[in-house]
């Protein structure tokens, strides 16, 4: 995924991840804006995409630690689906009701719990700013539900782009 000609490396798509934590973080402190709803513009809540946020990164960060643990193949087994491939070089996450996979809807956490889960990931992500080049030479995959294979650094800029799009609906959930 990151060959010299890309715009996005490991490195971008790390840092979007941690800032995308850190704004979910911010979020959390300020109780009142956790309730909001807009259903116009969502069917959850913001704290909803903030626990969906946290339960999809704690799941995909702890595999891309456990992959960069496991052997390393030769070659890459499975990819992307052409549409997988075309979000990651578009850099967003279109609008709509797109399906979220069961293990990453929001079952309704307390607040607390969020924020710690949250600080938990945050974590994750520093365990792995020393391990880069590590990042970028897996080859394990890991499917996701709709968008076919991604190797570890391809799950990051896809992280990277799941907090934006969230972010986004959070802004608009609280403009509304």
């Amino acid at each position: 995924m990151n060959r010299p000609s890309d715009p996005y490396t490991t490195r971008d798509s790390l840092t979007g991840v941690r800032a995308g934590i850190d704004r979910c973080l911010e979020r959390t402190a300020d109780p009142d804006h956790l309730a909001v709803s807009a259903p116009d513009v969502s069917a959850w809540s913001v704290q909803d995409h903030l626990e969906h946020l946290l339960l999809a990164d704690r799941n995909v960060l702890d595999w891309v630690l456990k992959a960069l643990t496991s052997p390393n193949p030769a070659t890459r087994k499975q990819s992307p689906h052409e549409f997988g491939v075309a979000l990651l070089a578009r850099g967003s996450i279109p609008r709509g009701r797109g399906p979220a996979p069961d293990f990453t809807l929001p079952q309704g956490l307390a607040s607390a719990d969020v924020r710690a889960g949250l600080r938990g990931v945050a974590a994750l992500t520093a365990d792995l700013e020393p391990r880069l080049a590590q990042l970028d030479a897996c080859r394990l995959t890991l499917p996701h539900h709709v968008l076919g294979h991604f190797t570890p650094a391809e799950w990051l800029r896809f992280l990277h782009l799941h907090h934006r799009h969230h972010a986004a609906i959070i802004h608009d959930i609280l403009a509304a």
